[in-house]
């Protein structure tokens, strides 16, 4: 198989998730998500070595993900390809959030909440549809050790990053939110999957982290600090914790809604809305 043909794969198993529709808000036809940008990043590439060292030990290489699926395996980073999926959120749902001031709109949240519920299913057709090519893989989301930890450095963070591996994938560079923003926009989530084998890596049309963000470009935004309800985002970056408070405060008003999963959180994303990168990168770039 091919990266064109793997590629085609991929979307294909989005396309057959159902739990990707707006069914329980009474809009069956809508979807949650658009079908995603995908990025290839090759397993040896310096970036993860660079996000270990960076981050903390507990943060995991591709053949760490890898062998947490086949332990033992005599793999090395550099017998792997990191593919990273990014979904943008619909119109619809980017115009609703971008009216709201103080917390999330209802779309916004119910996608966030069934987030899990959607990329489960998605893992389960990929994982049928690769395993019928004979690819050997590992999903880092199902991985057991897939934990929040605390960095010395950066504080809470996970045992591999979504965001930073779309990064290292091609997809985007940070904003001042630590959102990524993207040719989509910033209004993203990501999944990943690392595969045995080697397959071309994505160039990245960037050279800095932050590169796409007009805030660390130029001075010339920020609306995401301005647009943030907790007060979390500023000129010196994101306070995690400040944003992890807000959240909780999200969870404790909105979980009682018997349309949510009581045990997955409803998010935030105010940042991600009604800001020039939301849907695209900015026009200044």
């Amino acid at each position: 198989m091919d990266k064109k043909e793997l590629t085609a794969l991929l979307c294909e198993q989005f396309d057959k998730c159902e739990t990707n529709s707006f069914k329980a808000l009474g809009h069956a036809e809508e979807r949650i998500w658009e079908k995603p940008m995908i990025g290839f990043a090759a397993g040896d590439d310096p970036l993860f070595q660079f996000f270990k060292d960076d981050i903390g030990e507990f943060y995991m290489t591709p053949a760490e993900i890898f062998m947490t699926k086949y332990p033992g395996a005599d793999v090395r980073n550099e017998d792997l390809t990191v593919i990273s999926l990014g979904f943008s959120q619909t119109a619809g749902t980017k115009k609703d959030q971008a009216a709201q001031k103080e917390e999330p709109c209802m779309r916004w949240m119910f996608s966030r909440n069934t987030w899990k519920m959607v990329t489960n299913e998605l893992y389960s057709h990929l994982s049928e549809a690769l395993a019928a090519q004979g690819m050997r893989f590992a999903i880092p989301d199902q991985a057991p050790q897939m934990k929040i930890r605390r960095s010395a450095k950066y504080g809470l963070a996970s045992t591999w990053s979504q965001r930073h591996t779309a990064f290292a994938a091609g997809l985007g560079t940070f904003s001042l939110s630590e959102g990524l923003i993207t040719r989509l926009g910033v209004a993203m989530r990501f999944a990943s999957v690392v595969i045995e084998g080697k397959f071309k890596p994505d160039k990245r049309e960037y050279a800095k982290h932050q590169e796409w963000c007009l805030f660390y470009k130029d001075g010339s935004c920020g609306v995401c600090a301005r647009r943030c309800p907790a007060d979390a985002i500023t000129k010196d970056g994101h306070d995690k914790d400040k944003c992890d408070a807000y959240l909780t405060k999200m969870d404790e008003k909105h979980l009682k809604n018997t349309v949510f999963d009581p045990n997955v959180e409803v998010g935030c994303g105010l940042c991600q809305s009604g800001v020039p990168c939301a849907d695209r990168m900015p026009a200044k770039m």
